[in-house]
């Protein structure tokens, strides 16, 4: 992966500016003075870090009001306020790729220390604002519980018909008329156990939610469909647990990375609670008109139109590559749709703005947001492969340095509960990803050289 540094000219009076404060100032991108880092991307050291430009806009200001009154942390507020609003205005804004139509679908995963992150208080908030909003949604749009493929389709099937013998129809099911839902999972560990089951068809589903497919089960006696579906779903989790469960198995083929994961902690301490948010009726008034913006059928394209001296279209062209690259390991495997994802970010966005466009400041944000959860994944998943078999053999290699091991010494740390070819398969994937690494190795006897392995990445 390659990294471009961009070095951002002062304002006049001298201070520090960002790349937004730039381009309004009238600033050139094709004249930024911009460098190619070969060492990579810079991963964050403990904590990963907001910038200013996720706040862009009414969603800033929802999260300003909310912060000073609650113990949640501000990722958390910004991340479920986001996602409940764009499972509240449905199958209206969207953007295309290729013919497809991407809806304002986005499933943020809070990962936080049990108990201390209060990320099940920061939704309450959100909750709370928004049953101002649309009380319909609030009380017939939201769910709990993940438990299979067939009980989330069931919560947004299409009505059933059957034929008389007369030729006429009559309505078996009236099916769900709001295809609206929000499910909250308060524990992410409960679905990803489930997936894992023998049959069970929640991963099936849950990637074809989030790619916006026709839902389907194919039982012979009772079978459901689900047409034009809006699913958004809100986990809540805590990193040992998330380590624990998210195995390449029980990613069920890449419904892990519809997902995206935010760290989040506790921000302040209230021993008596947080106050009451109090939003002004102009902001009230702002939310409500970006919500019926929100709900009408219109494709958000990003804006080709120049902004003091550059495009959001010319922005998007630039950092295309840069979230398109794939990485190694269980990290790569979770940003792994990070293009979808800035667009999807920087669509609500722009519909909160009730702009018709996706501009530099909507694009600036969404990657904002995006960054923030790049920097969360490193941090939960650095030197994990996703399979438990490879993450153990390159925990043992790193434990032994410079000496390594030899094949047959990690055959018989594994004795005979795994087989052999499981070994060799998962030290070929170390390899490929670049983690670990084989040599023969001249043993000063007669007979052949010994393999022995290395790891290439530190502890």
């Amino acid at each position: 992966m390659s990294v471009n540094i961009v070095r951002i000219p002062p304002a006049p009076d001298g201070s520090k500016q960002g790349i937004d404060e730039y381009l309004v100032a009238g600033g050139d991108l094709l004249h930024l003075d911009i460098r190619t880092y070969e060492g990579g991307w810079l991963p964050p050291k403990d904590w990963p870090e907001l910038s200013d430009e996720a706040l862009q806009g009414l969603a800033g200001e929802v999260v300003n009001t909310i912060s000073p009154n609650t113990e949640s942390d501000p990722v958390a507020i910004l991340a479920l306020f986001l996602a409940s609003y764009g499972n509240l205005i449905g199958r209206g804004a969207h953007f295309k790729v290729e013919g497809d139509n991407h809806f304002c679908k986005i499933w943020p995963v809070l990962v936080g220390q049990s108990g201390k992150g209060r990320k099940g208080t920061a939704q309450g908030r959100i909750d709370a604002l928004l049953e101002q909003i649309d009380t319909h949604w609030f009380l017939n749009c939201r769910a709990q519980g993940l438990s299979s493929g067939e009980g989330l389709i069931f919560n947004v099937r299409d009505r059933k018909t059957k034929e008389k013998e007369d030729g006429t129809l009559v309505i078996v099911d009236d099916g769900v008329i709001d295809k609206r839902i929000l499910v909250t999972e308060p524990e992410f560990a409960g679905p990803l156990t489930v997936m894992q089951r023998e049959g069970n068809t929640l991963s099936v589903a849950l990637r074809m939610a989030w790619d916006d497919a026709t839902l389907q089960t194919l039982t012979k006696n009772h079978p459901d469909k689900a047409t034009q579906s809006h699913i958004t779903v809100v986990s809540h989790t805590n990193q040992d647990e998330l380590i624990k469960h998210l195995t390449s198995a029980k990613l069920g083929g890449g419904v892990g990375n519809r997902f995206f994961f935010l760290m989040v902690r506790r921000s302040r301490l209230l021993p008596f609670g947080g106050e009451s948010d109090v939003f002004s009726e102009e902001q009230l008034v702002r939310l409500r008109e970006a919500v019926n913006f929100g709900r009408v059928a219109r494709n958000i394209p990003i804006s080709r139109e120049r902004e003091n001296g550059g495009s959001a279209a010319d922005l998007w062209t630039a950092i295309y590559p840069d979230v398109s690259t794939s990485a190694p390991g269980l990290y790569g495997a979770m940003v792994g749709r990070g293009e979808a994802y800035v667009r999807r970010f920087a669509t609500i966005y722009a519909a909160l703005d009730c702009s018709p466009e996706v501009k530099i400041c909507h694009l600036l944000a969404g990657l904002a947001l995006w960054d923030y959860s790049k920097q969360s994944a490193h941090l939960i998943f650095k030197g994990k492969t996703g399979d438990d078999i490879a993450d153990e053999i390159l925990s043992l290699l790193q434990a032994t340095g410079d000496e390594g091991l030899s094949r047959t010494q990690i055959y018989n740390h594994f004795g005979r509960n795994v087989r052999s070819g499981r070994i060799r398969a998962a030290l070929l994937q170390l390899k490929e990803d670049g983690w670990a690494r084989g040599e023969m190795i001249p043993t000063g006897k007669p007979g052949p050289n010994e393999e022995r392995w290395f790891a290439c990445v530190p502890n």
